[in-house]
């Protein structure tokens, strides 16, 4: 039987993600029998034993990020750019072939993926696998692959998502190592942009060497982004917005949340962070349909109202409340104009967010001087739809006399 192993490479704080992805494979896979090797740079031994009851058998390794910029034999100043933006435990893609000499087959896999199928397609090469770039790729690496001129590369080896790799013997029978890896990012960071030095190597070591390539079908390394996302058997959240603090992730994928509770089961730490999104996507699910509901309600409103929206008011982007607030020029945004939603669909409701003398004021103007206006109650009144303009027009009226010298 073929050795095989499951690489992830996590910092200390992102124990829950590993729990969980491994998770979400014991769930869709329950027959793998690969053995999970994780690259850390200081695990708490509890979620180390949490880790290891999710998937039993699985190993731990430290991984030393000084030791790591040494093995690429450049000035530590060198990678620092890229060490600003991306942990260091990305470099460990570079020692994988090392892990060569004990199984026939390595996969990693970055910690911001779920699974939710059956992971056979991924061990189906035999050399090396990856998912390719889409067109563009190359041209947007033409500084850093110009480094490279001196090598013949082979053009039908594309560029990789460095997302998802696998590996095989065939790699090193074939003239690759991390020796041969490390040369690569050396070259990247004292010559180029050092944003590729854990992807590109694995790209310049095939296409210099002709290895063949399995090319990884969309399903198996899927953009969380990208049409089709729902039907892909591994997902990838490339980008800052994770399974676990986007709210819109969350809902599209909560087989995520799912996976976590089992590892919390198991004793680990769920996370516990910020959860982006949420002002613009509502958590629960009646909230979604009231906020799709208030967007194409105002929406059409903002179709009459554009034409007749004087100048210095500005309607806010947020579109999916009950109400829709409009700024006021060289006013705090604490002072606003507010549209209501009327029960009688012809009409609308006007509220004017100001200092009480200037809000009675806008109150007297627009019953007043609006055709079919009337005050309901406070600082609302109620104004046919096709007044709206003559409305704005009066209250604008008022915070210019407001303001006059």
């Amino acid at each position: 039987m073929t050795s095989k192993a499951i690489v992830l490479g996590i910092t200390a704080d992102l124990a829950f993600a590993a729990g969980t992805l491994l998770a979400s494979i014991r769930a869709q896979d329950p027959a793998c029998d690969a053995t999970v090797l994780i690259l850390h740079d200081g695990l708490d031994m509890d979620q180390q034993e949490a880790l290891g009851r999710v998937w039993p058998g699985c190993r731990f390794r430290v991984f030393d990020t000084e030791a790591a910029v040494a093995r690429l034999g450049t000035a530590s100043e060198q990678v620092a750019g890229f060490l600003k933006h991306y942990s260091a435990l990305v470099l460990a893609k570079l020692d994988l072939p090392e892990l060569l000499a004990e199984f026939d087959k390595v996969l990693w896999l970055d910690a911001d993926i779920l699974v939710r199928g059956r992971l056979d397609g991924l061990w189906d090469f035999d050399c090396l696998a990856w998912r390719s770039l889409p067109d563009g790729a190359f041209k947007r690496r033409e500084k850093a692959l110009g480094v490279f001129a001196d090598l013949k590369l082979d053009p039908s080896v594309p560029l990789l998502n460095g997302g998802v790799i696998g590996l095989s013997r065939r790699f090193v029978e074939l003239g690759g190592s991390s020796t041969m890896l490390r040369g690569f990012a050396r070259r990247l960071a004292g010559h180029a942009p050092s944003s590729q030095i854990d992807e590109l190597p694995w790209y310049l070591a095939a296409a210099s060497r002709a290895m063949p390539v399995t090319v990884l079908p969309m399903a198996l390394n899927h953009p969380v982004g990208a049409k089709g996302a729902d039907a892909a058997v591994v997902v990838h959240a490339i980008g800052a917005h994770k399974f676990w603090n986007c709210t819109p992730l969350l809902q599209l994928f909560p087989d995520w949340s799912r996976h976590q509770e089992t590892w919390v089961a198991q004793g680990g730490r769920p996370y516990a962070g910020e959860v982006l999104l949420a002002e613009v996507h509502p958590v629960e699910p009646h909230e979604v349909f009231r906020a799709a509901q208030a967007r194409a309600h105002w929406l059409a409103v903002f179709e009459d109202l554009r034409p007749v929206l004087p100048r210095g008011m500005v309607v806010d982007l947020r579109h999916d409340q009950k109400h829709l607030r409009i700024f006021l020029h060289a006013r705090p945004e604490t002072e606003h104009l507010r549209l209501h939603r009327h029960a009688n669909e012809k009409r609308i409701g006007l509220e004017a967010i100001l200092p009480p003398d200037l809000q009675a004021r806008t109150v007297e103007a627009v019953c007043s001087g609006v055709k079919g206006a009337r005050h309901e109650k406070g600082a609302l009144v109620s104004v046919p739809l096709t007044q709206i303009g003559a409305a704005l027009a009066a209250t604008d009226a008022v915070l210019e006399l407001s303001v006059s010298p």
